[in-house]
């Protein structure tokens, strides 16, 4: 899209003069899309560096070898282990560890917890009924 618009600009002989007010209000809304998806981009970013450190470990030990790689190597190994001494570390553990046994699920085993869910909430409600039903009397 970044593309079309410098072509706009280019092949115009006066320059953003010359252009359409739609022109102008669709290169004014695509620069708007690409500054939102920017901020979206580095927010999600600095989310996963905060609770996701031992994948960005895994993630750069992957990077080849060089002055550059290395440093980023050694301060991603550094930062892990700080967000492991805050404790950081065992939340994102045990929200994964969550979120692979919804994964292995069965749709029976849902089944099953939504009806004893059901019937817990009858039971409940006779248990009300019956404290309800004994002071009106």
């Amino acid at each position: 899209m970044l593309d079309l618009i410098r072509e706009i600009e280019t092949d115009l002989e006066d320059g953003w003069e010359a252009a359409s007010r739609v022109e102008l209000q669709m290169a004014e809304h695509t620069r708007r899309a690409v500054a939102r998806f920017a901020r979206a981009l580095w927010i999600t970013a600095a989310l996963l560096l905060v609770l996701n450190s031992e994948r960005l470990v895994t993630w750069t030990n992957g990077f080849g070898v060089g002055p550059v790689q290395d440093t980023i190597v050694a301060l991603s190994t550094a930062w892990n282990g700080q967000m492991q001494q805050a404790g950081v570390g065992a939340m994102s553990i045990a929200a994964r560890d969550k979120m692979n046994e919804w994964r292995m699920t069965r749709w029976r085993d849902v089944e099953i917890r939504f009806d004893s869910e059901a019937r817990r909430a009858r039971e409940g409600a006779k248990f009300l009924r019956g404290v309800l039903d004994e002071g009106t009397g």
